[in-house]
């Protein structure tokens, strides 16, 4: 396992937040001395239990995934597949970081909304449509068809649900993207589409697929509610837990997530996969690492990580609107820079085009267009505008270009926008926008949620019209050679 270089991906990713942080804090009066230690040992755990965590995906996750998916294959039963997609889908839910943070997010601004009840609504969404993109890889459903029939549905259950779940509902999808879900689902899905006939198109999808799933089941969670909850206008003042405490705690509820995940893989591997020993210790002791890392970050989270940031939101929309914007456009270009799922994607991007769309430009395409996905979710935080008044021309534009785009980059386009949503999405810059609303004269904190989702939501439209770029050059390119 190579945790040196997790360490140096996560290190690129938390560092410059936690630098330009501290900065802003200085400058803004917002931390005295401890607090400033406390938010450095904050963003150390942070680092630490990434890095952890994801060597241990790396170790024992994916390649179990992997090996799971390859086996439900083998069974030649669609039946058994998809009732395992489900299972499976549902359980490597319950103990993805960036759930938990929304869904404890969420539970702080609405109380009457249940952490349990807004995870589980997400996960059994995960678990559905993870069979549904199963389902098509075998059954060879036109992708393009699919992704239309889901937004349609999307929007019109939406168009049914308080504004304010509409909100988390698409935040949830973003955060379902996580480090722990996305390796598990790409490797159980290209082990399904391994030993299918199939597609380079074939190869993406499963990630995009399975984040609809929490979007129309939070929707449907919204509909029984009725109306949002009431929420408060301010957040509490800030409270920072004793660490022992807070470990232990978070020792345990990470325990109760990530142990169904632990007995599914050690069932699988008693009555169908079989690894030898050596590969089997080597394996699970990779879910050890991931439990190890989960408890190590969330302490880092809670300890002091968002509470700056919803103080430094607070701060900033207090002294100039347009200091916040700054910020975050910053802080937006901090997150995807450094995220190590947008490297591999630029590179799959770069690959799809045989080079004629070089990394460098995506990358800087996605860093600005998440920059300017936080700046308009801060400017519909400050002002407390509808969702549908960024959500419903967006995904209007993403489907009239879904048309004209390659199906290839439309799968590597849906799955992006799961992407760029990483751990920093979720423990960062959602905070920071519970603070500007915290801040601001009329805003409410509901009106923080949306973030996750403007940031998941530019991805898909930047690699779609990178996706037209391509087919344009290689109609040119065409043309010139005969």
């Amino acid at each position: 396992m190579d945790i040196i270089r997790q360490l140096k991906e996560v290190s690129l990713s938390v560092l410059p937040i936690g630098f330009f942080a501290l900065v802003l804090s200085a400058a803004t009066g917002v931390m005295s001395g401890a607090e400033a230690m406390r938010f450095i040992i904050s963003c150390l755990l942070v680092i630490i239990g990434l890095t952890i965590f994801l060597t241990g995906v790396e170790t024992g996750i994916t390649p179990l995934g992997s090996r799971i998916g390859a086996t439900l294959t083998k069974s030649r039963s669609l039946i058994i597949m998809l009732l395992a997609a489900v299972l499976l889908g549902f359980i490597i839910t319950m103990p993805e970081p960036d759930v938990q943070v929304l869904a404890s997010e969420v539970h702080q601004v609405s109380p009457a909304i249940p952490v349990r009840t807004l995870i589980y609504s997400i996960a059994i969404g995960v678990g559905l449509f993870f069979a549904i993109s199963l389902a098509r890889t075998v059954l060879k459903w036109p992708m393009k068809l699919v992704f239309l029939i889901c937004y349609l549905l999307i929007f019109a259950v939406a168009s049914f649900t308080d504004g304010f779940f509409v909100s988390i509902a698409f935040d949830s999808g973003g955060a379902t993207t996580g480090p722990l879900s996305v390796p598990f689902v790409m490797a159980l899905g290209m082990g399904v589409a391994a030993m299918q006939k199939h597609d380079a198109e074939s190869e993406f999808g499963y990630v995009a697929l399975s984040s609809i799933g929490p979007v129309l089941f939070v929707l449907i969670l919204g509909i029984i509610f009725g109306s949002a909850p009431e929420t408060g206008a301010v957040l509490e003042e800030a409270t920072y837990p004793a660490f022992l405490s807070l470990l232990g705690e978070k020792s345990r509820e990470v325990g109760i997530s990530l142990l169904p995940l632990a007995a599914v893989c050690l069932l699988m591997q008693i009555l169908f996969i079989r690894m030898p020993r050596t590969e089997a210790i080597r394996e699970f002791s990779g879910l050890f690492y991931a439990y190890i890392g989960i408890v190590i970050f969330f302490t880092g989270v809670e300890y002091s990580f968002s509470n700056v940031a919803r103080e430094l939101g607070s701060a900033l929309i207090g002294m100039n609107p347009l200091l916040l914007y700054a910020a975050g456009f910053i802080f937006g270009l901090c997150v995807v820079l450094a995220e190590p799922a947008v490297i591999v994607l630029t590179g799959q991007v770069e690959d799809a085009s045989s080079g004629r769309i070089p990394r460098s430009a995506m990358l800087l395409a996605l860093a600005l267009g998440v920059g300017l996905a936080v700046v308009m979710a801060l400017i519909r935080t400050v002002h407390s505008l509808s969702i549908w008044t960024f959500l419903l021309p967006g995904y209007a534009i993403i489907m009239l270009l879904m048309i004209r785009t390659p199906g290839l980059f439309s799968a590597i386009a849906f799955d992006s926008g799961g992407v760029a949503t990483g751990p920093m999405s979720s423990a960062f810059l959602l905070p920071l926008a519970m603070g500007a609303a915290s801040g601001s004269e009329g805003a409410t904190l509901a009106s923080s949620f949306g973030m996750i989702a403007m940031i998941a939501m530019m991805p898909i439209l930047l690699i779609e019209v990178l996706g037209i770029i391509y087919q344009a050059r290689m109609r040119k390119a065409e043309r010139g050679g005969k």
